[in-house]
């Protein structure tokens, strides 16, 4: 073996390490569905995977390889050494200008992936020890990796309907706990957070940690905890098609069920906002004759079938018109936190109740009030409502407000949907001409057909409040730009770079600005804003 022959073994190495890694960060980061992927690949950053930078000059190469004449064997070796040469000049490029590499979080699973994919290649190669076999491959990793990706899930199925069954089995045989589930486009986590505290101050209270809420998270999650003694499970639970919350219910029994709220947050996955309060309800609908469901009056998707809910049906909201159980007449806040004014009906008398907390966010309001039907369902008096909740701390993951330098950040990169961005615009809009107020965001995904229409309406509303608005993705800088318009004399700029944006951020740190970031950001600038 010729030191050519051994620089090309060590450059297709190399190549199919960094592009099967990159291949599985994509797939992992849209939980190995073949909805969301696809609806990746219909955005700017999705169409790169595909036609990625290396067709134009791999394309040359690869007719040589196949097409030349197969006597000239030398030029042959040199077309696919330049391939993968030129791969690694690309790669060490994007290490020396420090641009990030993307990588998925290692599990079992992506090491099998990897694994599987890699030892696939090289298999074809020495079956057919044709060089040619090595060429070929450069542009097959994506379907490779993709084939990989369809027969593990249906492998997995199968071990994920072995845990839920036995994840149910272990419920059945605890006769004295409750579940408590909670769905909505949004406000489940925070909801599922402020309710677990409240509870709390009577009884024993678990519930699925951070943002788990697939049926294998939710097995899982049951499967390696012990329940002894516990008196309340309360269950997070997303769906992406009809039937998910179907599978979650199957597993968990839940008496009691929460509907945050039904907006077109992942549009794209169910087709209608039909499909989506079609699948929402189910959590509804599954509950028994004597349990509780719990919705939003406001929402008018919330509350247009709670007259088929077998379960006793209590609502909440601001509109007095819907005649919510719980009317949410004030909010305000405080040094402490906020102060709400709630008028609600017991034993057919109108209560006015007031309560103070600890909690910061006048949109909080909408994650407490369920909280607290559910607290007073279950037997809390009001003044054991009133102790609760001054212990209850602020969600971990919601939208949050912290100094960086002399410049105020309101982040709110845990999630995001078109109502808790407003909400974040809103709270931008408390924020006094002195300051320079300015959004950050890639804008919204997932939102189907919808997508422009949200995004040029919340162009406008970042216009009347804020200075500049700093987009961050391609996919929607058309709808963006053109509902800001010119009305309002907002700055637009784009930095698809996340150099370019870490260095936008530092240059506000010893200005007085207040920065709100909506939806991910780079992980280069979160480091910064965290130091």
């Amino acid at each position: 073996m010729n030191l050519l022959d051994l620089s090309i073994i060590l450059l297709w190495l190399i190549s199919m390490s960094n592009e099967y890694l990159q291949f599985a960060y994509f797939w992992q980061l849209k939980e190995y569905r073949w909805d969301r992927f696809l609806d990746l690949l219909r955005t700017s950053e999705g169409k790169r995977i595909i036609f990625r930078y290396d067709f134009i000059y791999k394309m040359p190469l690869v007719l040589v390889v196949f097409f030349w004449n197969q006597s000239y064997f030398l030029v042959i070796e040199w077309a696919v050494f330049l391939i993968y040469f030129l791969d690694f000049l690309y790669f060490l490029a994007k290490i020396i200008l420090k641009k990030p590499i993307k990588k998925p979080k290692f599990s079992l699973k992506i090491i099998l992936l990897i694994f599987s994919s890699v030892l696939i290649e090289i298999a074809f190669y020495l079956k057919t020890e044709d060089i040619r076999t090595i060429a070929a491959f450069s542009f097959l990793r994506f379907v490779t990796i993709t084939i990989l990706v369809h027969l593990l899930n249906i492998a997995s199925q199968f071990v994920k309907d072995h845990i839920a069954r036995m994840a149910r089995k272990k419920l059945q045989k605890l006769k004295k706990l409750r579940v408590i589930g909670i769905t909505g486009s949004y406000g489940k986590t925070s909801t599922k957070e402020i309710l677990t505290q409240l509870l709390a101050y009577k009884f024993k209270v678990i519930c699925t940690p951070k943002n788990i809420n697939t049926d294998f998270g939710i097995s899982k999650f049951i499967l390696q905890n012990n329940f002894k003694d516990i008196d309340f499970f309360i269950v997070e639970m997303g769906a992406y098609n009809v039937g998910d919350l179907t599978e979650h219910c199957n597993i968990v029994h839940p008496e009691i069920g929460i509907l945050t709220a039904i907006s077109p947050q992942h549009l794209s996955l169910f087709g209608s906002i039909e499909n989506i309060q079609k699948a929402k309800y189910e959590l509804l609908r599954f509950l028994p004759k004597n349990g509780l469901a719990v919705t939003n009056s406001d929402n008018k998707y919330c509350r247009e079938f709670l007259d088929e809910i077998k379960a006793k049906v209590l609502t909440f909201g601001f509109e007095e018109e819907y005649q919510p159980t719980c009317l949410i007449e004030d909010i305000k806040s405080n040094e402490i936190g906020i102060i709400g004014k709630f008028k609600k009906t017991i034993d057919g008398k109108e209560i006015l109740i007031e309560i103070q907390t600890k909690i910061t966010g006048e949109y909080n309001i909408l994650n407490l009030a369920p909280s607290l039907l559910v607290a007073n369902y279950l037997g809390f008096s009001i003044e054991e409502i009133k102790e609760a909740v001054k212990k209850i701390e602020n969600p971990k993951h919601a939208l949050h407000i912290y100094n960086y330098g002399k410049a105020i950040i309101i982040d709110d990169t845990y999630n995001s949907n078109p109502d808790g961005f407003r909400v974040a615009i809103n709270m931008l809009a408390g924020y006094s001409h002195e300051y320079t107020r300015i959004v950050i965001t890639r804008g919204i995904i997932e939102l189907g057909e919808l997508s422009d229409d949200i995004h040029e309406q919340i162009g406008g509303e970042v216009a009347f409040v804020a200075d500049e608005l700093v987009i961050t993705a391609p996919d929607f800088i058309e709808p963006l730009k053109k509902g800001v318009g010119t009305k309002y004399n907002t700055k637009v700029m784009v930095k698809l770079n996340s150099k370019d944006l870490l260095e936008f951020i530092k240059n506000q740190k010893e200005k007085k600005s207040v920065i709100l970031l909506e939806n991910r950001i780079p992980d280069i600038v979160r480091q910064e804003l965290a130091k």
